[in-house]
């Protein structure tokens, strides 16, 4: 397991922070859509500010999430997803693959206005299913090519790697039906 840390806090009713600390990666972005989804059934009108201070890293399944939870968030009539304090790398890489059209990236140094004490865990939720988290990535990696079409070239390696994997598990799945990992 790695060491990082997504954990919420709500300012309003309708504004909730989310702060990732560590590592944004394929291995936690299905916890940052389950949490998100979460808030806004309860609350549909919910917006989200993501505050990346302690994120040293994103990976492309990462980044195609915030895509997809700002896409949720603009649709419901929310605005677009707030990102705050990205790193300078993090920034290029979020302005490279074309989502600063769909996120609203604030500066750097940004002060959250959340107390520390007011920052809670999400509910600890069943581990993922290998099926689940390749469907996840898959769906990440379109959010990312849908968003700006350049990332088709990016990424097309990657969608083609994952689509053999989604193929041989669920020829393994066929085959071990008990076996739901």
């Amino acid at each position: 397991m790695n060491d990082t840390i997504i954990d919420f806090a709500c300012v309003t009713g309708d504004v909730t922070v989310i702060r990732v600390q560590g590592r944004g990666t394929f291995q936690n972005s299905i916890e940052l859509q389950r949490l998100t989804k979460t808030l806004r059934d309860e609350n549909p009108l919910i917006r989200f500010i993501i505050d990346l201070d302690k994120c040293d890293y994103l990976d492309s399944t990462f980044m195609g999430t915030l895509a997809r939870i700002s896409l949720e968030q603009k649709k419901a009539g929310a605005g677009y997803l707030t990102v705050l304090n990205t790193q300078d790398h993090t920034q290029r890489l979020l302005r490279n693959l074309g989502l600063y059209y769909i996120l609203d990236i604030r500066e750097s140094a940004e002060k959250v206005p959340v107390r520390e004490k007011d920052f809670q865990k999400p509910e600890v939720q069943e581990p993922v299913p290998k099926f689940e988290q390749i469907v996840h990535m898959i769906k990440a990696h379109e959010q990312l090519i849908d968003i700006d079409n350049q990332n088709q070239v990016r990424f097309q390696s990657v969608l083609k790697y994952l689509m053999e994997s989604l193929d041989r598990e669920k020829k393994s799945q066929t085959q071990n039906p008990s076996d739901t990992e």
